[in-house]
């Protein structure tokens, strides 16, 4: 009896891995579809992708559901964690046409951040959240640092705000989830390199510069969202004034 329902259960379980992505890819696709696209510091990311250089992007984990669908088809390795979340995400940076790599980066010699190394040195980008998997939020984590340290791949902050949104104020990430007709605001910041001898001192500054550069480009980010709803409502309130207009 208790094997049937392990099989039941493990059953279960690889649909509902199967099925929650896809209906995921499919819901970010259609709100896609509905949307448009502002790039912010494009020159930054041209630098690199379309020259094949590899690179870390760097995305704070309140992006993490849509960066997918915005970083499609570039083959990115991104670092998930093995919780069973992380095999929801797992199948949806897959159907985007990027890989994966499990595990923590929270320990600088973790197995993970060792197969995320690997695969930088072979020129491909890979993708961090730097705050994730449990936050504190907007806190970057040695495990980015060390990556791009050994490496010597430069780090690019990327970050997404959109002009309609609900943010999920209960989570300790704040999410974002974009609504239907928005516009997405992407913004990539400077690529960062570090460098290869630090000492402890020298490795914390270079962590407090990647994240004072990842909070700036946020904030540029949000502050050009921002401008776009309010030219929206200034277009809407001149067409209830202006006579012509009104039925």
């Amino acid at each position: 009896m208790s094997e049937k329902l392990d099989v039941r259960e493990s059953f279960k379980r690889r649909f509902l891995v199967w099925l929650v992505p896809t209906l995921v890819v499919f819901l970010q696709r259609i709100i896609g579809l509905t949307s448009k696209k502002v790039e912010l510091g494009k020159e930054h990311f041209n630098s690199l992708y379309p020259l094949k250089k590899p690179f870390i992007l760097c995305v704070w984990h309140t992006n993490v559901l849509y960066s997918p669908y915005l970083n499609k088809n570039r083959k990115l390795a991104v670092l998930i964690s093995e919780s069973k979340d992380g095999d929801f995400i797992t199948g949806v940076v897959h159907r985007f046409g990027n890989g994966s790599i499990r595990g923590s980066s929270s320990k600088g010699g973790s197995k993970a951040l060792k197969a995320m190394i690997v695969h930088l040195r072979k020129n491909l980008p890979a993708a961090f959240t730097p705050d994730g998997p449990r936050g504190p939020a907007w806190i970057v984590q040695p495990g980015v640092i060390a990556a791009a340290q050994v490496s010597q791949v430069p780090i690019l902050p990327f970050h997404y705000e959109c002009t309609k949104q609900w943010i999920a104020e209960k989570s300790w990430d704040k999410h974002r989830i974009p609504k239907p007709f928005t516009t997405f605001v992407i913004s990539y910041g400077e690529p960062i390199l570090i460098p290869r001898d630090l000492d402890e001192a020298g490795f914390e500054r270079e962590r407090l510069r990647v994240e004072k550069a990842m909070l700036e480009n946020k904030s540029r980010a949000e502050q050009k969202a921002e401008e776009l709803r309010g030219n929206k409502s200034s277009r809407s309130n001149r067409s209830e004034l202006n006579p012509e207009t009104r039925s």
